[in-house]
């Protein structure tokens, strides 16, 4: 047991002024007193130098919040760009669930292909084609998965043996953006087909279109609203509502450009594209867009316009692409160097090509992104110097994304996420890869791994630091991720799944 020790002498000590006892120091109220005395000359140094003083609190103020109301603003912008691409997802607020699943189809991974797929009014509309160059249009409630209507576009008829014939089927379909209730697919399909021969005995002859029309379909119940003949070489392309539509009268004469509601057939303007001069090039003009100027390329040119009909110049080419929110052309007849037809820079590739990005949120836009069999480079559009160089070889490369400045490769040995911009890598996260897709919503990576013991999930990482934020179970028969119109999609040979919360 522990022993005490001696017990220490204590000596009380009074004060000598211990004040007047009848009336003692009430010490509580003597604080309070301090307190108000010192509040009162507070008060009175503010009113004596207000302007300082609130200058003071102001400068405080502005610190803490114009950061935080800069980058609200710079999310809320953020936000709306990305709502603007339709391959991206909508932020999730939790793990999804499986909403509903769809009988395997010959033709589910439709949806895989960006421009094939819309979700308008809540229904899921499919633009199927198959080996036979058979096109049709399947819709399924995107609510529940059942199947709404299906319409048969083209078909190509038997006209000589399929051995030693080639087919170029011109059918093409998109679904403009629409009011609520009023959505409709337009599509472009041929009318009758015909048999050209070749000039050539090594090469086989061609079944081709021999007349064409513009068809217009409502959503909600397949019904055909609008059909129309077109010119054999007519191309259209969707603007906001509407369509544009570009179509020669004669051989040697203008194109016509105009942009109509498909629903009603109206027209908002038309103009004459002048038949280009003694160019070479693609014969028949074709429409498209780039960025919110549209193009018209044929026979070595392409004339731009505003989405107003309004003429805005010419390029001096018809093969033009825009990668990376530039338009770029090819040099020659290969494709080893590109120009940026805006700035005229010509980039020598060095034996790479440009990559094709699973998702691209345009964020760092002057890098390009060019892969060769072992490595990865981004290019500076700028200088056209190099700006970073990784050692990924190609074969092993599932998927890139690009998101928020950064560049996402999915691979057989996991995620690695790089700078955009200066190729730092960031993080790596090993994983098991089950089947090849990776899709965003701009914040989040998501893939499908395989979990012992849990089989297939559907995992999310966090873009900046690799972080695991969820997983959720998926059937088996799911091998990839879907993104059409901001939602999440499962497709295999069980066949489309959609996923989603409550």
């Amino acid at each position: 047991m522990a022993q005490r020790g001696e017990m220490a002498e204590v000596e009380l000590v009074e004060h000598d002024d211990v004040g007047d006892v009848e009336n003692p120091v009430d010490h509580v109220d003597r604080a309070r007193g301090v307190v108000l005395d010192r509040a009162r000359a507070g008060l009175g140094w503010i009113r004596r130098h207000r302007v300082l003083a609130v200058v003071t609190v102001a400068v405080t103020v502005a610190a803490v919040a114009v950061p935080a109301a800069l980058s609200a603003r710079a999310e809320r912008a953020r936000t709306a760009a990305l709502a603007a691409l339709p391959g991206v997802l909508l932020p999730l607020a939790s793990a999804p669930d499986v909403v509903w699943s769809s009988p395997v189809s010959p033709n589910s991974w439709t949806l895989m292909s960006g421009d094939r797929a819309w979700v308008r009014d809540d229904v899921l509309v499919l633009w199927e084609q198959t080996g036979d160059a058979t096109s049709s249009l399947r819709a399924l409630d995107a609510l529940t998965g059942d199947e709404v209507w299906t319409r048969s576009l083209s078909s190509v008829p038997d006209l000589g043996d399929p051995a030693s014939r080639s087919t170029y089927d011109r059918t093409t379909c998109s679904a403009p953006e629409a009011v609520s209730g009023q959505a409709v697919v337009v599509c472009l399909v041929v009318d009758s087909w015909q048999l050209t021969p070749s000039a050539d005995d090594a090469e086989p002859d061609l079944v081709e279109a021999a007349s064409v029309r513009l068809r217009v379909f409502d959503v909600a119940t397949g019904e055909t609203v609008r059909d129309r003949p077109l010119g054999i070489d007519s191309s259209f392309v969707v603007v906001g509502t509407d369509v544009v539509l570009a179509e020669t009268r004669s051989a040697d004469g203008p194109a016509s450009l105009v942009r109509l509601d498909p629903s009603t057939g109206t027209e908002r303007w038309s103009v004459d594209v002048p038949h280009p001069a003694d160019g070479a090039g693609v014969a028949t003009p074709i429409v498209q867009l780039f960025g919110d100027e549209i193009g018209v390329g044929w026979l070595g040119t392409t004339a731009l316009f505003t989405a107003d009909g309004d003429a805005t110049g010419q390029l001096d080419t018809d093969s033009v692409w825009e990668l990376r929110g530039h338009r770029i052309a090819p040099v020659g007849g290969g494709i080893t160097q590109l120009r940026d037809v805006d700035t005229g820079r010509v980039l020598d590739l060095g034996g790479a090509r440009p990559q094709w990005l699973a998702t691209d949120d345009g964020s760092v836009p002057g890098v390009l992104v060019l892969e060769s069999e072992d490595r990865l480079t981004g290019r500076d559009l700028a200088t056209g110097q190099r700006a970073w160089q990784v050692d990924w070889p190609a074969e092993r490369t599932l998927n890139l994304v690009v998101v928020d400045g950064m560049l996402a490769r999915q691979a057989e040995d996991g995620l690695t996420v790089i700078d955009l911009a200066d190729g730092t890598r960031l993080w790596h996260r090993s994983t098991s890869a089950y089947g090849q897709s990776m899709v965003t919503d701009g914040r989040r990576l998501l893939v499908i791994e395989s979990v012992v013991g849990t089989g297939p999930v559907v995992t999310a990482y966090d873009a900046r630091d690799g972080r695991r934020v969820w997983e959720v179970p998926i059937p088996s028969a799911i091998q990839s991720l879907a993104v059409v119109d901001h939602r999440l999609f499962g497709v295999g040979s069980g066949g489309v799944v959609a996923l989603g919360t409550s």
